[in-house]
Parts: C-alpha cells; structure tokens; sequence
C-alpha cells in the first residue's frame, strides 16, 4: 500500500473487497444520548429532549476519529406519537460520513409498568474521501484518484424500545436500505452502506440513595465480528454518578456525569485502548452534553 500513517489504517478499513466504513460509532454513555443509536427513542416519554454527543477516540494518532451529533427528541399532540431529528458527522483521517436523519416513534402501553415503542427515521447520508490527503505508493491507484469524491445517498434506521422507570431494551437496524455508494465505480468493490443490528438491555437497582445499573450492548454488521460492550454505572440520587467498562474490541472506560438541575446534565467519560495497539492508539475522550426542556 503506502506509507499512510492514519490515512493507512482508514484504507484498511475502507478498500477490502466490501467496504466496510459504515461501521457506526460506538458510544459509551448510551443512557445519556440513546436516541442517536435508536430510532424508537424518540418515544420513550412525552418531554423534549436534546442532546449533543461529542467522541475523540485514538488520540495518539493524527487525523483521529471524531464523531459529533446534535439529537432533538419532542412529543406531538398525540400521546401516543412523538418526533425525533438528528444531524452528525463522523470524520477519520481524509475520510467523512455525515447526515442528517428524522423520523417518528409511535408508543403504546406493553404492561401496567412498561411501555413499548417502535421507531422510524429517514434521511440523508453522504460519503465523502478526499485522495488528496493520501499518499499512495503507487500513483494512480484506479480505486482512488488524487481528487475530492463524494456522494449522497437515501438513508433509514428502524427499531423497537421496551422501557420502565428503571428498565430499558432497544433493538435497532440501521442503514435499512443498503442503498450503493458510487464512488469507485469501475473497481470490483461493492461499496453498499451494510445493514447494522444493535441492542441494549440496562436496568437500575437501588438500595436507599444509591443505585447501580449494568449496561450491555451488541452491535453486528456482517462481515465484520460482532462487538459487545459492558458497563456498570453507580448512581446517588440519580444526581451524581460513576461509570466503568470495557468493550469486545479492546478498549476500556471509566467516566461520571452529574445532573446539574431539572434541565442540565453532563456526562464524561475517559476510553483507551488495550493490548498491543495501546501505545499506538492512545486514549479517548466521549462528552454528552443533555437538556429537557420543562413543561
């Protein structure tokens, strides 16, 4: 290949015989930003909600991943319908995936102490790669030309939330549509945005003022193994709290958060890699900034 630095990572990922770039960003602070992940959020309950997430993983490294997204959540008229929006982008070296998503959650009672909602968002996705910022062994590689490429594409995400005061299951499918990315035509890759499949089950226990919740979380996209994650949070009051864990890929958290007032909360959390990749790689940081608009 070439002497490529980050840039040589991202086409590792980017140029095997399927593209597999759309792998989405893995969060570790899903409680405090769960609609980016799951359509059917915008459903979880009748208040405005707006969140904006902020994730710099591999700062030992220049030209690092950045993923940033602003999330708003809102009731409608009808109890049982709410809305949701959200733009993002997600940056890694010279390459960028950004859109801009909405959709509609319909919610309904399940059980006397959970409600069910189902969830729906459509939008716009664009890949962009700037072969400008790469630097090949071999010049005038045909599957990328020494110029600014990007294109745009129908986009869609669909799935289901079971949730309780203290519990909660999402189930999600995200790029639903598959729809082609033109970029290298004339090459024999297939550059299709691959379907994802993520889940999440969290419940809180308490005793007296504190209370502990176990996260996990499962996200496939095919070919690539499927990744998991697991994390414990320790609340006081659900005013303060602490959180660890680590996910499948290697890579471990530990964070807190604080709800500042009825509005305001922040929540952070501290990642680095693990193994031999450590040194590399570096640590990370994930901020989610959260505020409900009183009624």
């Amino acid at each position: 290949m070439a002497h490529l630095g980050i840039a040589g990572i991202t086409m590792l990922l980017i140029l095997p015989s399927q593209l597999m770039s759309q792998q989405q960003p893995v969060t570790t602070l899903p409680l405090s930003h769960l609609y980016d992940a799951h359509p059917a959020a915008a459903g979880e309950d009748s208040l405005i909600h707006v969140s904006l997430w902020q994730r710099s993983p591999w700062t030992g490294l220049p030209s690092a991943p950045r993923t940033t997204s602003l999330a708003l959540t809102s009731p409608t008229s009808s109890e049982a319908l709410s809305w949701g929006a959200r733009v993002w982008s997600d940056v890694a070296g010279p390459t960028r995936m950004s859109g801009a998503h909405a959709g509609m959650a319909y919610r309904t009672r399940w059980t006397r102490n959970l409600r069910m909602s189902f969830g729906l968002g459509l939008g716009w996705t664009q890949f962009s790669i700037d072969g400008n910022r790469i630097e090949l062994e071999q010049a005038g590689d045909p599957s990328l030309d020494d110029t600014y490429q990007a294109v745009g594409v129908p986009d869609a995400s669909a799935g289901l939330l079971i949730a309780g005061n203290d519990f909660r299951f999402a189930a999600s499918a995200g790029h639903i549509l598959g729809s082609r990315l033109p970029i290298y035509e004339g090459t024999s890759l297939d550059s299709r945005l691959k379907s994802h499949l993520r889940f999440l089950v969290s419940k809180r226990f308490s005793s007296g003022q504190w209370g502990w919740t176990p996260v996990a979380q499962f996200q496939q996209i095919r070919p690539i193994p499927p990744e998991w994650s697991l994390s414990l949070r320790v609340d006081r009051d659900r005013g303060f709290w602490a959180m660890a864990g680590y996910r499948s890929a290697g890579a471990g958290h530990f964070g807190a958060g604080i709800r500042i007032n009825d509005q305001l909360t922040f929540s952070y959390n501290r990642n680095w890699a693990m193994g031999t990749l450590a040194r590399v790689l570096g640590g990370g940081h994930e901020v989610v900034l959260g505020f409900t608009v009183p009624r």
